[in-house]
């Protein structure tokens, strides 16, 4: 039975929370989120940090929280923008001790992407043995012969997620939030006129008069406190809005052009191209180059040597942007240079601190790789011993430490920076 949206972004959710405690990645995400999960919890864990995930849903009807946005994709691939509202809290702790608890409402935005005509109870047959075997069980490679493959992945996946703050307001927030800007106006105002009645004279509590005077004053600092109270309010909600609509506005050009632009340069090329799911890749890349501790034998990275630079980063968020750079073909090679816009966690001393930050990142895939239709398979060998790995996550052979080169088969990164 096909999984609707609501069940992939409620498992999705789910499992996301499962992995901060158990370490276990997603299975509803896709196989590059998988492994940049991996790489995270290894980070953490080197760290010896924790990280714990609340989300509680929040909203008048829950049932009407979640809404789906189709991505206009004319190739292989079907995406979905699928959103839901949650009243989210992220804790770090750091040698079991909690440091840093953040809390807020937002709404999480999940890409689910589906594959056109695939069929995911398929059986295929192993080009290395000929063993017959379902998709599923490819995946991790062929049982039979221990041939490892690059494929697709079998969706639906989520391949892709981001936080961005909700600014809506249930009901039941606006009145809480009300009372909390009221309460203390009222008291406030009470004190300020009883304090200028005593300070006129005309508060005596010696006076025949005094009890009334007293609830004059009390009924007047209500009336003052309630209009103060609300006033403050409302222009604490426009504050927000507009505060976090300033820091929004600069990123609407960038993320405009790249959603226009790279589509077009693409099409070119891979009339398969979907922007969504090439950004869920992007994002996937990103992890891996932040949260890897090796790069001499991750599989995603060509460029020149160089140390990672990010090992105080323990948790990086998507900001729903990406700028493109630049688009070029060479040869055989199409190049694609980006900067991604995201929120990072960096941990030093005990302490974790929340920042934004933009991280840029050029990267290649031979055109003649791009082009597959439907779903596809490649047997990975390497062209020094012939040996069968998984090329997806190891960048030199475990038999004769030669270098494969994923470059032809996937996009790869030629190099990163903070910007």
């Amino acid at each position: 039975m096909a999984l609707g949206n609501v069940e992939i972004i409620n498992r999705f959710v789910d499992e996301y929370v499962k992995w901060s405690e158990s370490g276990k990645a997603p299975d509803i995400g896709s196989l590059d989120l998988e492994y940049a999960f991996d790489l995270q919890r290894k980070r953490l864990e080197s760290k010896n940090i924790t990280l714990k995930h609340e989300f509680t849903e929040f909203g008048d009807n829950l049932d009407n929280v979640i809404k789906a946005l189709s991505v206009r994709d004319d190739g292989k691939f079907y995406s979905q923008i699928v959103c839901k509202y949650y009243n989210v809290a992220e804790t770090f702790f750091v040698d079991r001790k909690k440091k840093k608890k953040f809390k807020d409402r937002q709404i999480i935005y999940t890409m689910i992407t589906r594959l056109k005509n695939q069929n995911s109870e398929a059986t295929y047959c192993c080009p290395n043995c000929g063993a017959i075997s379902d998709v599923k069980t490819l995946l991790k490679g062929c049982p039979n012969c221990n041939t490892r493959f690059i494929m697709d992945d079998l969706f639906p996946k989520v391949t892709n997620f981001y936080f961005v703050k909700a600014y809506a307001q249930t009901e039941r927030s606006f009145k809480v939030g009300l009372a909390k800007w009221i309460i203390p106006s009222i008291i406030v105002c009470i004190a300020l006129s009883s304090g200028y009645n005593l300070v006129q004279g005309t508060l005596d509590p010696g006076a025949d008069n005094f009890a009334g005077h007293m609830i004059l004053c009390v009924f007047s600092g209500i009336i003052a406190g309630a209009i103060f109270g609300d006033i403050c309010y409302v222009l604490s909600l426009i504050g927000s809005v507009f505060k976090g609509a300033a820091k929004s506005v600069t990123l609407l050009a960038p993320k405009f052009t790249a959603e226009k632009r790279l589509p077009q340069l693409m099409k070119q090329i891979d009339h398969n191209f979907s922007y969504e799911y090439f950004v869920g890749k992007m994002l996937a890349l990103v992890k891996m180059m932040i949260f890897s501790g090796d790069y001499s034998n991750l599989a995603v990275y060509e460029g020149q040597p160089m140390q990672n630079k990010y090992t105080d980063i323990v948790d990086v968020q998507y900001r729903g942007v990406i700028r493109l750079n630049s688009f070029n073909i060479n040869g055989e090679y199409c190049y694609v240079d980006i900067t991604v816009y995201a929120t990072t966690f960096r941990e030093k001393d005990g302490s974790v601190r929340k920042k934004d930050e933009k991280f840029r990142m050029a990267v290649c895939k031979n055109i003649h790789a791009i082009a597959d239709e439907g779903f596809s398979m490649k047997k990975v060998s390497c062209k020094s011993c012939g040996a069968s790995f998984d090329a997806t996550r190891e960048h030199n052979c475990p038999y004769c430490g030669n270098a494969y080169h994923l470059g032809d088969d996937d996009w790869v990164v030629l190099n990163f920076s903070k910007v």
